[in-house]
């Protein structure tokens, strides 16, 4: 089903509860009163497949739907080489669910039963505004040949002297010079490592190891410079 309403994000909503479905359409009809286009299944698989067929600017997806949950669909999309940026919608207290899915490339997470709390606009607000700068000013493919052009190591010092003090997201994208896809592999490996943590409020933070490890790169970079 899909519905085109003017010239605001084109999104894909995954969704099998029809009341989550009407409390979503009221708070992005609140959120883009120019208009957006939306498009939604019920059915996780589908969903995938519509992700590979089709351009969104980013995707709405319920953690629990049939065939296929919200986890598999962005273990699938990273699989896949699927870039569309992800908000997850899960139950309350369902924290592991969410961390997981920010390790696996979730944008963020909402809280159902919380759609239309003034927290999620923000962050469907927040998003939109992300990618429609990466749209306009500097596509995707910039993006990435800035990245391309440093090394592994200057990029982790990057991130870990960016989340010094905490982080979220969407600024340390901004801050880092790479999109989501991008600096998703170099988050799941500092916080594998322990170089980084992942806090209740969504923030990366250098960890005590980080630090070291900081100062250990940026010993190394200078005495090389010498």
């Amino acid at each position: 089903m899909e519905e085109n309403t003017s010239e605001g994000p084109h999104i894909l909503y995954i969704e099998d509860n029809k009341a989550d479905v009407v409390i979503m359409k009221r708070v992005l009809e609140e959120i883009f009163p120019q208009g957006y286009s939306f498009d939604m299944t019920p059915v996780g698989s589908t969903g995938l497949t519509k992700l590979k067929t089709n351009y969104y600017d980013f995707a709405i997806l319920d953690y629990k739907l049939p065939r296929m949950n919200g986890l598999e669909i962005l273990q699938n999309m990273k699989n896949e080489g699927i870039d569309t940026p992800v908000v997850l919608v899960t139950g309350q207290g369902d924290d592991e669910v969410a961390v997981k899915a920010l390790k696996n490339g979730a944008y963020d997470y909402l809280i159902k039963g919380k759609l239309d709390t003034k927290e999620a606009k923000f962050s469907i607000l927040e998003l939109w505004n992300l990618v429609n700068y990466m749209k306009r000013d500097a596509n995707i493919e910039m993006f990435s040949s800035l990245t391309q052009k440093r090394t592994t190591i200057d990029v982790i010092a990057d991130i870990l002297q960016n989340a010094l003090n905490g982080i979220g997201k969407t600024t340390l994208v901004f801050k880092s010079n790479m999109n989501f896809k991008r600096i998703e592999k170099y988050l799941v490996f500092l916080l594998a490592k322990g170089f980084l943590r992942l806090d209740q409020e969504e923030k990366y933070t250098t960890t005590e190891d980080g630090k070291r490890l900081l100062k250990a790169i940026t010993e190394l970079k200078a005495l090389l410079n010498k």
